[in-house]
């Protein structure tokens, strides 16, 4: 599965980041269809989405593997809500959309 990046293409806009993020949840996370119909920029990520620890560390793997690019912990800190990690994935990713 390809990312989302800025290198060669226009700047990928917090909508396409979000439709894509709701992909990732679909297909590695055991949430129901109507949590991830229901993400949108203001959703809490673990309390919004239910996440233990465990999906967490599966979100952000897969989110790191299709974006291209590593969070560090303090980067993993100052995310709270789709928005921050949106913010974070737009000023980030290095790869194009698919």
């Amino acid at each position: 599965m390809s990312g989302l990046g800025r290198e060669s293409s226009p700047p990928v806009t917090p909508e396409a980041i979000l439709k894509h993020l709701k992909q990732i949840a679909q297909e590695n996370l055991d949430l129901k269809s109507e949590q991830v119909a229901g993400m949108n920029l203001d959703t809490p990520i673990v309390e919004g989405l239910q996440l233990d620890s465990l999906a967490q560390v599966t979100l952000i793997t897969a989110i790191e593997s299709d974006f291209g690019f590593e969070f560090d912990l303090e980067d993993r800190e100052q995310i709270h809500s789709i928005r921050d990690l949106v913010r974070m994935i737009q000023a980030r990713s290095v790869k194009a959309l698919p």
